[in-house]
């Protein structure tokens, strides 16, 4: 097991040292800040661990430990200041969760997209029969809207829309239709075997611009690209 003694051993007293914070922050245990650094290490390598602390809110002795054991174990590398994925998790990728890889993927450009658009950003899937939200970026400004991971997709909506029309390759347009107040911009990510994916952006506008639907489109085919990078 991955550093096994040492995560007893941490979990247990529950701190991290005198500069490294608690390992129990907010709630937060060992093992679920690894993970959390793993999707984070996948999502930006390679990464450097200032970077890494930044973009995961955990202390950054806090992380540079976690670090050390995860390499230890395989799980990462260090080349110099920068951290990428270890040797050990290869032989794990084939098992991995669709929605989880696709998570993975979409994390960067979903953020990248918000930041560019200050749009509300979503990601979701069909889990089941139902399409539920994976992956959310609020708006720049708050659009009255909130997206929780896990909730479903509202009916009617253009990320509800884009499931229904599978294989259309222009962004499915809500203007004003559910909300007239807000607009959203959806586009279906293939996944295969008849699986499939949306990315949405919301916007507090009548209409959304057009440089949303081109920035949309964008952002899913760039999804398409890194789901189909081995």
């Amino acid at each position: 097991m991955v550093g096994q003694f040492e995560v007893n051993r941490l979990t247990s007293g529950g701190q991290a040292g005198a500069t490294g914070g608690s390992f129990h922050q907010g709630g937060r245990g060992v093992i679920e800040s690894a993970f959390e650094l793993l999707d984070h290490v996948s999502a930006l390598e390679p990464v450097r661990l200032l970077d890494l602390a930044n973009v995961s809110g955990i202390p950054r002795e806090t992380v540079r430990r976690l670090l050390q054991q995860l390499i230890v174990a395989g799980a990462v590398s260090r080349d110099g200041n920068r951290y990428r994925l270890g040797a050990s998790l290869l032989g794990l990728g084939s098992r991995v969760s669709p929605e989880r890889r696709l998570r993975v993927a979409a994390r960067r450009p979903i953020a990248e997209l918000a930041t560019a658009t200050g749009a509300a950003v979503q990601l979701s899937a069909v889990i089941g029969a139902q399409a539920v939200f994976l992956d959310v970026v609020d708006a720049r400004t708050p659009v009255g809207f909130i997206a929780e991971p896990g909730a479903p997709v509202p009916p009617g909506t253009a990320a509800a829309r884009a499931y229904a029309e599978l294989g259309r390759a222009a962004p499915i347009v809500d203007a004003g239709e559910v909300l007239a107040h807000l607009s959203c911009v959806a586009i279906a990510i293939p996944l295969g075997d008849n699986a499939a994916a949306a990315v949405s952006t919301l916007i507090a506008q009548r209409r959304p611009p057009l440089g949303l639907l081109a920035a949309t489109r964008a952002t899913s085919t760039r999804i398409v690209s890194l789901l189909r990078t081995p």
